[in-house]
């Protein structure tokens, strides 16, 4: 059995790291949408799960109960546009990354 290259291992691993460190900064710049009652309440998100910016229609602001709905209703739906513009973007640079099955193929075990 031969033995694992180290040196090439721990250079993927350090690759693998600062590809994942320049996709972080992209998802800082990626942003997301969400909007509830007819746009009357719509949001925006950033790739790393944090709002940026809350548009309410001001006729909308005597209904207290209905405008924290549908504030809720649009963070919520801007969020999960944001998680899979994320996991969409991750996907793409971990193509090519370590394959947890080479490494056990290195070691001698099953892949």
């Amino acid at each position: 059995m031969a033995m694992p290259n180290f040196g090439d291992m721990m250079k993927q691993l350090q690759e693998a790291g600062a590809k994942m460190q320049d996709v972080q900064k992209q998802l800082e710049k990626l942003v997301s949408e969400g909007e509830a009652g007819g746009g009357m309440v719509r949001a925006k998100v950033n790739g790393r799960q944090k709002l940026l910016e809350l548009t309410i229609d001001p006729e909308i602001m005597d209904d207290v109960d209905m405008v924290q709905d549908l504030v809720v209703a649009a963070v919520n739906k801007a969020l999960e546009a944001s998680a899979q513009l994320a996991q969409s973007e991750i996907q793409k640079a971990a193509s090519g990354m370590i394959n947890p099955a080479d490494l056990m193929k290195q070691f001698g075990g099953q892949g």
